[in-house]
């Protein structure tokens, strides 16, 4: 029968999810939500056995009684997939499955009501007025623990740069310069790194009393921000990089990453100015898991099988330019619950360290590189087109890059001190 047919697709669904959520949610709510879909997919059960019951012997008083609670069981919890779907704005196969059984759920009642199954349902006002009460408190439950509690508990991660005392090396041709790198998890949300750079470089510091003319100023004032117009910084030169931490670590709350390294900076070198960049871009735990793949999933654009190293693929337009070098971490994101997971379409998160090539114009000098890192999500694997700030936002995307520089005087200074 076809009213048996679809509590037990209803039932199906629902036991999946529940059974998944109730054990692997990443949130509390979401594991709450679960255990509720689980009861209702049993509620439903009992229904489709009521079914051959009322439509036969009618042996179980209340067996039509039991089949209405289950065809209304049905029109809820689908109304929740439907209206979570619709708030997801994203498309799913899932989509026509909701939408068929609220068309079912509808013939259903129209069906039970031609069987005047409400003369035989003792104070029916009340069972209508309870299903109507329990969908509201579901709804709201839903909505609490899906969207309100991933979105209104802040992440409290402190992420700090600072230069240590340097020394000078044992033959006084370079300056042993200690750094740290803060990062830690002081609040109560765990967080996924999808990357981390740090990058020390070196710059000449020339004078020029003419100063920069308005082509450079322009130059300068797009790229930075800002313009020294007697001094020439550039072009600079790499004296270290490296990762914070290693891609997909999970920061639990009361997790310490913070690090520390030791960077060589030659004294004769002509540099002026050391200067220090770091970048952290990690996602809310709560709202979204990197795949068990993410830490193996590494990918470089160069053949590292052969000693020639030579160039094999290039990074999407937005990452990198044509010919540069990178190498890339990527996995598919899995929702904060099942739910989420069926109503929302897959994405996946790719960080990209890019190891740019020398052109003309470039800050940095020929024959050298000024690594950076792109993270983004996408909604396919490779990642050739990200989305935009706002379809990134649900999961809590967050990127973070700090500067701090010394002149090497200084550095001098602290280390014969």
């Amino acid at each position: 029968m076809l009213v048996a047919l679809g509590l037990l697709a209803s039932a199906a669904v629902l036991f999946h999810v529940g059974t998944t959520d109730a054990f692997n949610a990443l949130a509390y709510g979401g594991r709450v939500v679960g255990v509720i879909f689980v009861a209702a997919a049993l509620v439903e059960v009992a229904a489709v056995l009521a079914v051959y019951d009322y439509w036969g012997k009618r042996a179980v008083r209340y067996s039509g009684a039991a089949v209405l609670l289950g065809v209304g069981t049905v029109t809820l919890t689908n109304l929740m997939f439907l209206i979570t779907q619709i708030q997801g704005g994203s498309y799913t196969p899932f989509l026509w499955l909701w939408i068929g059984l609220m068309v079912w759920a509808a013939w259903a009642v129209w069906t039970l009501t031609r069987q005047n199954v409400w003369r035989r349902v003792p104070y029916p006002k009340s069972v209508a007025m309870s299903v109507v009460v329990s969908g509201v408190v579901g709804i709201a439950g839903l909505t609490y623990s899906q969207m309100y509690v991933p979105y209104s508990t802040p992440v409290k991660v402190p992420f700090r740069i600072s230069f240590g005392v340097p020394a000078t090396s044992a033959d006084g041709k370079s300056l042993h310069v200690p750094v740290n790198f803060e990062f830690r998890n002081s609040g109560s949300v765990r967080v996924y790194a999808v990357g981390t750079l740090w990058t020390i470089r070196g710059y000449p510091t020339k004078f020029d009393p003419k100063g920069n003319g308005m082509n450079e100023w322009k130059r300068e004032m797009w790229d930075w921000g800002a313009t020294l117009r007697h001094v020439r910084y550039s072009p600079s030169r790499m004296l270290a990089t490296g990762n914070i931490v290693s891609p997909g670590a999970r920061l639990d709350p009361g997790v310490d990453f913070s690090s520390d390294a030791v960077v060589d900076v030659p004294l004769r070198s002509g540099f002026g100015r050391i200067e220090m960049t770091a970048t952290v871009s990690y996602v809310r735990a709560d709202r979204g898991k990197l795949g068990n793949n993410y830490v193996d999933s590494y990918e470089a654009s160069w053949d590292t099988e052969k000693k020639d190293e030579r160039h094999l693929r290039d990074a999407p337009n937005w990452a990198a330019n044509p010919g540069d070098e990178f190498y890339r971490y990527h996995s598919k994101i899995y929702h904060s619950s099942e739910m989420l997971n069926l109503t929302h379409a897959t994405d996946y998160a790719t960080a990209w360290w890019v190891l740019p090539k020398w052109q003309e114009g470039d800050y940095f000098a020929k024959g050298d590189t000024d690594p950076y890192l792109k993270v983004s999500i996408s909604r396919d694997p490779d990642g050739e087109e990200a989305l935009n700030d706002s379809e990134q936002e649900p999961y809590g995307m967050t990127t973070i890059t700090l500067s701090t520089q010394r002149t090497l005087d200084q550095l001098q200074k602290a280390a014969r001190k």
